[in-house]
C-alpha cells in the first residue's frame, strides 16, 4: 500500500498582486516517480519524482496538475490514486513540454471521463505535439533523433482553455492562475489552499546548477516570473523539479540570480565586431563545461542560448547585424 505523508498545520497567507510571468531541465528523464503521494494538507498533495505531479482531492475525484513524462509514470500515478481511493476528474496543465503532459495518454485511457485544461497556445502544442520538434529544430522536420518521449509526447486532447490569470473552479475547488511566462510562452502556475504550484518557473538549486544552462525561450519574462513570485507568501511552494518548500525565497533567489549572471557571461563573451550564435554558443558551454553529445541536448541548449539573447535584446543588453551573411551578436553601447 502506498504510504500517505502528511505535513499539516500551515498559516494562511495571499498571493500580492505584481506583472507577468517565466519558465524543462535538458535530461528531461529519469522518471522516477517516488512510490508515495505525498500531502500537504487534507486535500492537497503531490506525486514527486524527476516531475513533481500535484494531487487536490475533490468530492467528484482527483484533480492532477501536470501528469509526468510518460505511461510509467502515469501507471504509478494511478495505483496512488487507487490506494487513495480516488478516480481521475481533470488535469490542470501548467504548460506543453513532454515531461509534463506525457502521461496523459495512459490517464486518459484509464480515465476516459477526466477533463483536461491548458493554457492558451501551450493546448495547441499538446494537441499537436510534433510542434515542440519542430519549434526546436528551428521551424524545420526534425530528423528521426528528435522523434524521442523527451520531445515528442503522445498527442493529447484539451477539453478547456485556460484563462491567462484570475481564479477558476475546477472540480468545485478554487484555483489561482498565475501567469509565469519564459520557461515556456505561457506557462502557468496554480495556486489552491494557498499552496503554489509553481511549474518550472524556478528549478530546484542542486537541479540548476547540474542542468548549468537552463532552458527557456525569453530570459526577460523569466525573470520577471521570479521577481512576481519573491512577493508572494504562500503556505508552500512545489516547482516542477525540485524539492516542496514552505519557503522557497532563498531558491527563488538563487535562480533569479543564477539568469542574471547568466547575462553577464553572455556580455563577456561577445567580441567587440559581434559573435555568431554557434560560436557563442560554444564558448558558454567551454565556461561551463557543458559536453554536448546528443542533437536532442544541442537543440535544448541552442534553444535555450537564444531565449537568453532575446531576453537580452528586450533589455537592450545586446544588439545583432548581419555582416558577410552572418548573424552577428554584440554588447548594446547601452550595457
Amino acid at each position: 500500500m502506498i504510504p500517505i505523508l502528511t505535513e499539516s498545520g500551515f498559516p494562511r497567507s495571499r498571493w500580492r498582486a505584481c506583472g507577468q510571468g517565466c519558465g524543462p531541465p535538458y535530461s528531461r528523464g529519469g522518471e522516477d516517480v517516488a512510490n508515495q503521494l505525498i500531502m500537504i494538507n487534507e486535500r492537497v498533495g503531490y506525486f514527486p519524482g524527476s516531475v513533481n505531479i500535484g494531487f487536490v482531492e475533490t468530492e467528484s475525484g482527483a484533480v492532477l496538475i501536470d501528469s509526468g513524462l510518460d505511461s510509467q509514470t502515469a501507471k504509478k500515478v494511478k495505483k496512488g490514486l487507487t490506494e487513495r481511493g480516488q478516480s481521475l476528474t481533470a488535469i490542470v496543465q501548467t504548460h506543453a513540454h513532454a515531461d509534463h503532459y506525457g502521461g496523459n495518454a495512459y490517464l486518459l485511457g484509464a480515465y476516459p471521463e477526466a477533463t483536461v485544461f491548458a493554457p492558451p497556445l501551450e493546448e495547441a502544442v499538446m494537441r499537436y505535439p510534433l510542434l515542440e520538434p519542430i519549434y526546436l529544430n528551428m521551424g524545420a522536420s526534425p530528423p528521426g533523433e528528435l522523434h524521442n518521449k523527451f520531445l515528442l509526447a503522445a498527442a493529447s486532447r484539451v477539453d478547456q482553455v485556460l484563462p491567462d490569470d484570475g481564479v477558476c473552479t475546477i472540480a468545485g475547488v478554487s484555483f489561482t492562475i498565475l501567469p509565469l511566462p519564459g520557461h515556456s510562452w505561457q506557462q502557468i502556475g496554480l495556486v489552491v489552499d494557498d499552496i503554489c504550484f509553481a511549474a518550472d518557473s524556478y528549478f530546484g538549486s542542486d537541479v540548476l546548477d547540474k542542468h548549468k544552462l537552463p532552458f527557456l525561450v525569453d530570459a526577460y519574462d523569466t525573470i520577471n516570473s521570479l521577481r512576481r513570485l519573491l512577493e508572494t507568501d504562500f503556505t508552500g511552494y512545489l516547482p516542477g523539479h525540485g524539492p516542496y518548500e514552505r519557503r522557497a525565497h532563498q531558491t527563488m533567489q538563487y535562480n533569479l540570480d543564477y539568469h542574471l549572471r547568466m547575462y553577464e557571461r553572455l556580455e563577456e563573451l561577445l567580441a567587440a565586431d559581434g559573435t555568431t550564435t554557434e560560436d557563442l554558443l560554444t564558448m558558454l558551454c567551454e565556461r561551463l563545461k557543458i559536453d554536448i553529445t546528443s542533437l536532442s541536448s544541442y537543440v535544448l541548449y541552442r534553444t535555450a542560448l537564444m531565449g537568453y539573447l532575446s531576453g537580452m535584446l528586450r533589455e537592450e543588453r545586446v544588439t545583432y547585424q548581419l555582416s558577410a551573411n552572418r548573424l552577428l551578436w554584440q554588447k548594446s553601447e547601452r550595457s
